[in-house]
């Protein structure tokens, strides 16, 4: 995979933070569209990842929204490296539904999956991870 978009693609910034603070990690995004649901934004961000995991020698993950199976790092990852990237994409999903992170496009909070969203050159998309604090 190229970092560098083609005529028919679109690259934006992203960003992940914790709550509480923690290093923010920011990379580039290739999507295939300027203009996309927060659905579709998310499942290009996942299948982004689980690709890089994929090709990383070795199988270190980028990103705090993909967590492969027990059974996918147990087993599949030495036999032939596979993540299921349709599953990963359902768990990000419903932990945006289920409020496990934030998505805020250029700090505005994006509040439903179908919420279209029209990318700029300088959009900075952040994915908020929220941690619950301990005893709340």
């Amino acid at each position: 995979m190229s970092l560098h978009s083609t005529p028919d693609q679109f690259t934006v910034k992203i960003r992940d933070e914790s709550v509480p603070r923690s290093d923010v990690v920011e990379a580039l995004l290739i999507l295939s569209n300027a203009r996309l649901t927060a659905r579709d934004l998310i499942a290009e961000r996942v299948r982004t990842e689980v690709d890089r995991r994929l090709t990383d020698q070795n199988g270190h993950a980028t990103s705090a929204l993909i967590t492969p199976s027990k059974a996918e790092t147990e087993v599949n990852w030495v036999k032939d490296k596979t993540i299921d990237a349709d599953a990963q994409v359902h768990v990000v999903l419903q932990a945006f539904d289920n409020n496990g992170f934030v998505l805020l496009v250029d700090d505005v909070q994006v509040e439903t999956l179908d919420t279209q969203i029209e990318m700029t050159h300088e959009t900075v998309v952040t994915f908020l991870k929220l941690t619950p604090l301990v005893g709340g």
